[in-house]
């Protein structure tokens, strides 16, 4: 029988170091190439946010750092811009709509992606939950309903409806869009101390904590890689979208028992608990309940 010697064994150890190692070279390579390239795909002058032109010039140097950072982290993460993309027909399409009717600014349906990645589901270290990544206290406020049933957070529309009630509330605050952003993600308190306390009324001429600083950086780099991405990207890596599923509503005033509910209605449950994450239990207490079904 043939058998392993000790110099089998490190030859064997060499060449994977020296095929990873190549590998390794080849990437590193490819993306120092990218970054070069970064100035030959960026429009610098059509960079902007909520009707708000990003300026990189004299005093704003570092805004370019700042923002090609963010387009550097989203650019090289393509699994996940890839989800971005096929994710947007569920959510996007509703969220502008949403925004339109409130004479909102276009732009911040890209909070939803900066805020959860366009993951209903999500749930953060700190408890900020849903599309929105309300924290339960501030989703309350908007009418939110948390309680051991249900968790309304989760309720897309329910919780698109609360985020464009905040952002008018923000901006009654603040009477600047981009503020308004920056507000949703430090807390209109914090934002306020801030803006107070450095004798500015510009989010650009304002020196923050880290997470606000990248947040909108980031939701500038999402915005302009998403209206960009057919020049930014090879097109064959953008892969088709999720098409969302054709749905009705069902009304109800309790269930008691959610299984049996759609046993008797002929609903399949795990598809019911997927059109519903706000829904917690196998219960619904008595109220008006709007349940998601498919429409076949």
């Amino acid at each position: 029988m043939y058998s392993l010697t000790r110099g089998h064994i490190v030859l064997f150890i060499s060449f994977c170091i020296l095929f990873v190692s190549i590998w390794v070279f080849f990437r590193v390579g490819q993306r120092m190439q990218y970054s070069a390239d970064l100035s030959k795909i960026i429009d610098y002058a059509r960079v902007n946010f909520a009707w708000e032109k990003v300026s990189f010039e004299g005093k704003y140097y570092y805004n370019r750092e700042k923002f090609e950072r963010e387009l550097s982290v989203t650019r090289f993460n393509m699994y996940q811009f890839v989800l971005y993309h096929k994710r947007e027909p569920l959510y996007i399409p509703y969220i502008e709509k949403k925004l339109k009717a409130a004479w909102i600014p276009d732009d911040f349906k890209y909070l939803a992606i900066a805020e959860s990645g366009l993951r209903n589901e999500s749930l953060s270290s700190v408890g900020a939950g849903g599309i929105w990544q309300f924290m339960p206290d501030t989703a309350k406020r908007f009418k939110l309903q948390i309680n051991d049933y249900v968790d309304e957070r989760y309720h897309f529309e329910l919780a698109t409806d609360a985020a464009i009630q905040y952002f008018l509330k923000l901006y009654d605050d603040f009477h600047d869009w981009t503020l308004v952003a920056a507000a949703y993600n430090r807390g209109e308190n914090g934002l306020r101390r801030a803006l107070e306390d450095q004798k500015v009324d510009s989010y650009y001429d304002l020196y923050l904590n880290e997470e606000t600083t990248r947040y909108l950086f980031r939701i500038i780099a999402i915005k302009y890689l998403m209206e960009n991405r057919l020049t930014v990207f090879d097109t064959r890596e953008l892969w088709d979208v999720f098409a969302a599923p054709r749905t009705t509503l069902v009304k109800v005033t309790e269930i008691k028992d959610i299984k049996a509910w759609c046993q008797t209605n002929k609903y399949d449950y795990a598809t019911i608990r997927q059109l519903n994450q706000w829904i917690l239990g196998n219960t619904l207490p008595k109220g008006e309940w709007s349940i998601k079904v498919l429409d076949l």
